[in-house]
């Protein structure tokens, strides 16, 4: 069954990307559950787990979700827009996102944006906080992330990072600026840097983005990035949002 869904990974890299890279490097944080011809992909190494659900029939996805509710209390579960109507779990938030690409992005260069290391931590900690300040200096020491941010009177106050990143494709993710320096450009110079990084390298650039953040959508469309799919980031008793 796994070579099934390998074989279906493999005809879309950017859609499934985070599914081959879970079970090509995180194999051990990874779980499938499969029935016909869907899957639920369970990724633990986060608390509440990523469950991504996948089916391409109404009978499939009712299944997969009643095998959720028994299994699983509290979670972030990712899903097509087409089987929204379907969801019914308590104290549920869901956010519609858009995944956008590039592959030859504009670049909108300032000074002070250079490649982020471990050195940084205590500025990536004042930024993103311990949570996901942690996360992102775990991946940096592991080296398995591209980081840049910009820095003003030597504080870093925008980054982004790649959240995964394989041969073809790379998804990028933690785009965050202070709040009392957002509307400036800072993010879309750090976000195209990074883009071009990626891209001269090979990579398609990916991004998901909440349908409902207009600023961010423009400045993305700005650098080069077009639609490609949508999902629904779908938070069931935690209170966790995306960026």
């Amino acid at each position: 069954m796994l070579s099934q869904l390998e074989k279906l990974f493999l005809t879309d890299h950017v859609r499934f990307a985070f599914e081959i890279y879970d079970l090509r490097f995180d194999k051990e944080y990874t779980e499938f559950k499969m029935t016909r011809e869907g899957y639920l992909m369970i990724y633990r190494k986060f608390y509440p787990p990523r469950i991504i659900l996948h089916a391409d029939k109404e009978c499939t996805v009712r299944e997969l979700l009643s095998i959720l509710k028994n299994e699983e209390s509290k979670f972030v579960l990712f899903i097509e827009p087409k089987w929204s109507r379907l969801l019914n779990f308590p104290n549920m938030k869901i956010y519609p996102e858009i995944l956008m690409t590039c592959d030859k992005p504009n670049v909108f260069r300032k000074e002070n944006v250079r490649r982020l290391g471990i050195e940084d931590k205590e500025e990536i900690l004042a930024l993103y906080g311990q949570g996901l300040g942690d996360v992102l200096l775990q991946l940096l020491r592991d080296n398995k992330t591209t980081a840049y941010g910009l820095f003003l009177n030597s504080h870093l106050v925008s980054a982004a990072y790649t959240l995964i990143e394989l041969e073809n494709v790379a998804v990028i993710g933690g785009v965050l600026t202070k709040e009392e320096l957002r509307n400036r450009g800072l993010a879309t110079s750090v976000v195209s840097t990074l883009t071009k990084y990626l891209t001269k390298r090979g990579k398609v650039a990916s991004l998901y983005v909440r349908e409902d953040n207009s600023p961010a959508i423009h400045v993305y469309k700005k650098i080069g990035f077009k639609e490609y799919w949508k999902r629904l980031w779908i938070s069931v008793n935690t209170d966790e949002k995306p960026l």
